[in-house]
């Protein structure tokens, strides 16, 4: 069966580059946060993460602008994208810039449990502990996963008095956990070598090629894939997917029958620099970009016709969203 000239040209990029020299770049700031009830219409600010929100909406727009709520994945386990709630976990982990958990719910104690073990990831983990809790050292959580994970990094945890209603500390309690947030950003790298067994590499190498590559489709993504000699199951593609739209990265829009195209979102961060390619040229990604679209463009097979059309499509949402 042949191969449609855009693929072709896929293939061509693809199978050029050297993955040895591939650096993700950390560009994109996401922090998971978990922890009790988000209410805006309560003036009576049911929780502390609630109070937190509304603090970073207000003076740190950086930080607000990052989060997203653990609430967003809740259909995690449809359409069979994570049938295991512990890779689900240690995907979200490994793409999320900072995992913040508040521990005023049931579920930001579950998430403690899940993660007080991955010491790996300690470097992007903050739990924030109520000290009417902690100060009891007879505590279980107390004697427990926080003083391990304290030890092991003692950046990892922050202990702050709150109530259930709001009171006047909360305010200094707030400033102090964002100026923890932002220092345990500064810390954090600004790249880092790809590697393979990764899945948050893997999502940002996604995030990559559907930037240069739009609109494509999740074959062709996997097609990108063998031809990087990468070896990906088309459940982790689907994974990375529904992850990266999830933290707002990429969108999809379906057109005709059964396709479904991919695009970015924030086409002016890049996640992966690919370096040079196995001739040692250096490569150009608005070069690589005109090389693609020059594949379909011009071309009068229907699938390429499709892609024209949602191109047009997608540029005229983006330009509506701006």
């Amino acid at each position: 069966m042949n191969k449609n000239k855009f693929e072709d040209v896929l293939i061509d990029i693809f199978s050029d580059l050297n993955v040895n020299n591939f650096q993700v770049e950390y560009s994109i700031k996401k922090f998971f946060l978990c922890g009790g009830e988000i209410n805006i219409a309560n003036e009576k600010t049911p929780s502390f993460r609630d109070r937190f929100m509304r603090h970073t909406a207000q003076s740190y727009d950086s930080i607000y602008n990052a989060i997203v709520l653990a609430e967003s994945f809740k259909d995690y386990f449809k359409e069979n994208v994570y049938t295991d709630l512990l890779v689900f976990e240690r995907d979200i982990a490994n793409i999320a810039t900072l995992v913040i958990i508040i521990l005023e719910s049931p579920g930001a104690l579950v998430e403690l449990g899940m993660f007080c073990n991955k010491t790996d990831l300690y470097k992007k983990l903050i739990i924030v502990a109520n000290q009417k809790h902690t100060e009891h050292e007879d505590s279980f959580i107390y004697l427990g996963p926080l003083e391990y994970i304290r030890r092991k990094d003692p950046t990892s945890v922050a202990e702050y008095p709150w109530n259930d209603s709001v009171q006047k500390n909360d305010y200094d309690s707030l400033e102090d956990l964002c100026s923890v947030i932002n220092d345990k950003i500064e810390k954090y790298p600004s790249s880092e070598r790809l590697k393979v067994d990764n899945s948050g590499h893997i999502s940002f190498l996604i995030s990559e090629i559907i930037t240069l590559c739009y609109p494509i489709l999740i074959g062709e993504i996997e097609l990108i894939f063998l031809a990087l000699e990468i070896e990906i199951s088309i459940s982790q593609i689907q994974r990375s997917l529904y992850l990266l739209n999830k933290i707002g990265v990429i969108s999809s829009r379906k057109y005709g029958t059964s396709y479904k195209f991919y695009y970015p979102l924030i086409k002016d961060k890049k996640t992966v620099r690919f370096g040079g390619t196995k001739s040692g040229r250096k490569v150009d990604s608005l070069t690589l970009r005109m090389a693609i679209n020059q594949s379909f463009i011009n071309e009068t097979d229907q699938l390429s016709g499709r892609r024209v059309n949602v191109l047009k499509l997608i540029n005229s949402s983006l330009l509506v969203t701006v």
